[in-house]
């Protein structure tokens, strides 16, 4: 099995029960965090473990606080995080309430701004770089995303050798585009005849409540589906290799046609809503 297992596991989350209604048949949980405990110190810089049940996560990218080739306006911040300064600065993007993590996007301060590299809006990340990845499986996020221009939630997997691509999208939303999303994979060497991504239109409304994404990846194909029904397939594909888990709202892009940057319109503060987060493995 190619999963790290440090803490996520206990016998009650393999016993029966575990799997979601949406899972394809022959497959067991490996991991699971359903946000039950209110315990967001096990989000931050560098968990590696948690309780059974509510694995530690990440708050930032391996490489940085925020992705500027994606021409993202956020840093991922976490409680305790200083930027520049000396102190923590005390920005806490996470809450969870009744079950549900939010994370939660909003403008900066002037002062904040300037030692936070002069981005203009905090906002969160969750990984599990430090924790667990798996190659292969049934990946799934039930989530309810923000409304509003300038929100760019995604749940999706990056190569544990810390090169890029691989990259398999399981969802990627746009606050101002809330019927739609796009899924798909990125790698080096695919023919253009063969997208390796699909935007789905007029699929589902991201905005009006809580939706199932998920994407299974098998050595020969990943299919994508949205509340159990699969919407795309990747085909075959050179992605063979463990994969970790990460969920972020960034704030605006490169691309204003599918994110634009925030405006007097933008209904602050944003809130990524995840209810759980699960991954299990045939066999």
């Amino acid at each position: 099995m190619d999963a790290a297992r440090r803490g996520f596991l206990s016998s009650a989350l393999l016993g029966a029960g575990a799997a979601g209604a949406f899972v394809p048949p022959g497959y067991r949980l490996t991991f699971s965090d359903e946000f039950d405990a209110p315990d967001t110190a096990r989000i931050n810089e560098t968990a590696s473990g948690g309780r059974p049940g509510a694995p530690a996560w990440r708050s930032r990218y391996r490489h940085a606080r925020s992705t500027a080739i994606n021409g993202e306006k956020q840093v991922y911040v976490d409680v305790a995080y200083r930027g520049s300064g000396g102190v923590a600065l005390g920005l806490q993007p996470f809450s969870i309430h009744d079950g549900v993590l939010s994370i939660r996007a909003e403008p900066l301060a002037a002062p904040l701004s300037a030692v936070l590299g002069g981005q203009r809006y905090s906002s969160g990340c969750i990984t599990s770089e430090l924790g667990f990845w798996q190659r292969y499986g049934y990946f799934e996020m039930r989530a309810r995303m923000p409304a509003g221009r300038g929100f760019w939630p995604a749940f999706w997997l990056l190569s544990k050798r810390g090169v890029w691509p691989p990259e398999i999208d399981v969802v990627e939303a746009s606050g101002a585009r809330p019927h739609g999303v796009h899924v798909g994979v990125i790698e080096q060497g695919r023919s253009p005849a063969q997208p390796g991504g699909r935007w789905l239109d007029g699929v589902v409304d991201t905005t009006d409540g809580f939706h199932t994404y998920a994407a299974e990846w098998t050595a020969e194909d990943v299919a994508f589906s949205i509340d159990g029904r699969v919407h795309f397939r990747s085909g075959r594909h050179g992605l063979h290799e463990p994969m970790y888990l990460l969920a972020n709202l960034a704030v605006g892009s490169h691309d204003a046609h599918w994110v634009p940057d925030p405006d007097a319109s933008t209904p602050w503060p944003g809130r990524f809503e995840i209810d759980h987060i699960r991954v299990y493995q045939r066999g």
